[in-house]
């Protein structure tokens, strides 16, 4: 177990958002590419994340590409590598986790209900998501994908459901 590096100090948030608007928290496990990590973190800005979780082993990621491929985001954006047992104690009690991953007990995520906190996890875009971490998810969503390819980047897969989620959060 190492310490914890955090990186950035600025939250999202312009004012323009409803009072209920409670941010997401993203967590990727074991990412390994950094242009990916900038994707993600460029994507927690899109939707006013409130933190970005690296669960990894290797906290010697090429900062210098995943702070080209993040731009401004890497800024704008409190994002952090961490271990397993650090991440458990930062995710607020009242988030619920939801793992973005298809397996036999996965659900549809456009028919499944989305809580306003949410701590969303995708996972090693190789392998998915460790089924330890799966088991402390409390939902299991998947992205229903008709093509002949049935995988997805993971960044593209983290903003289908982060838009989703959004898109439900602004409607009401």
């Amino acid at each position: 177990m190492g310490q914890r590096t955090t990186h950035s100090k600025l939250l999202f948030n312009n004012g323009i958002l409803p009072e209920n608007y409670f941010p997401p928290i993203i967590i990727g496990y074991n990412i390994k590419t950094p242009e990916n990590m900038g994707n993600i973190i460029r994507l927690a800005d899109n939707v006013g994340c409130q933190e970005v979780f690296f669960i990894t082993d290797n906290k010697n990621q090429r900062e210098s590409k995943i702070k080209k491929t993040a731009s401004s985001s890497f800024n704008s954006v409190k994002w952090s590598f961490c271990d397993i047992m650090e991440l458990q104690s930062e995710i607020p009690k009242d988030y619920i986790w939801i793992g973005v991953e298809t397996s036999s007990d996965s659900k549809n995520i456009f028919s499944s209900d989305l809580p306003q906190k949410v701590a969303v996890v995708v996972g090693n875009e190789i392998n998915g998501i460790d089924s330890k971490i799966l088991d402390m998810c409390e939902k299991i969503v998947h992205i229903p994908l008709v093509g002949n390819n049935t995988s997805m980047n993971v960044s593209h897969a983290l903003a289908v459901a982060i838009f989703e989620w959004q898109r439900r959060q602004l409607k009401g």
